[in-house]
């Protein structure tokens, strides 16, 4: 009978890097995951973009991008693909290595080789570790699930606009500028 080796994030940080996949620590488990597709990277980097520009105008605190892992326990690292922490936390959240604890918003691009399941436990792991809000894109479909951790669930479609009044106060984009439409 085997059994698995598991990880602590300080281990983690002592793994050599290679860009050729990125990997993230989840209850102790290396998780390995090829890199993304076009239409992933794209919407990640239009996301960044109109996050950044708005987080910097206003000062409201730091935008990360998929390179940045954030301990949300000490067995458990992801890297969402775009996360913002706010001002008021940049002290406690930014420091060498990870980030800690999780971030205010995480991005998760869903790509073809997510499965629901797993993504689902990202969000939860996010919210027990204090994010306050997730947003799931899917790039296929053009929608954006935004999940509150107070229980709000609203689901946007190409049409829509996002806007995030707690986190980012004044921000709005249509949805149709992550989708390049």
């Amino acid at each position: 009978m085997s059994s698995k080796t598991l990880l602590t994030a300080s281990e983690l940080e002592q793994i050599p890097d290679d860009d050729s996949v990125q990997i993230e620590l989840d209850e102790g488990e290396l998780i390995r995951m090829p890199p993304a597709g076009m239409n992933h990277g794209d919407c990640g980097t239009e996301i960044t973009y109109l996050l950044k520009g708005y987080v910097k105008e206003h000062e409201l605190g730091k935008v990360y991008n998929a390179d940045t892992g954030f301990k949300l326990r000490e067995d458990t690292v992801r890297a969402p693909d775009v996360a913002f922490v706010r001002k008021s936390r940049l002290a406690e959240v930014h420091g060498k290595g990870f980030g800690k604890g999780a971030p205010d918003l995480a991005v998760e691009i869903f790509s073809p080789s997510d499965n629901v399941r797993q993504l689902m436990r990202k969000v939860k792991q996010y919210f027990a570790a204090g994010c306050h809000t997730v947003w799931i894109v899917y790039p296929e479909q053009r929608e954006m699930q935004i999940l509150e951790s107070s229980g709000a669930d609203r689901l946007l479609r190409i049409g829509d606009t996002i806007e995030a009044p707690e986190l980012l106060p004044g921000f709005s984009a249509r949805m149709a500028a992550i989708f390049g439409a």
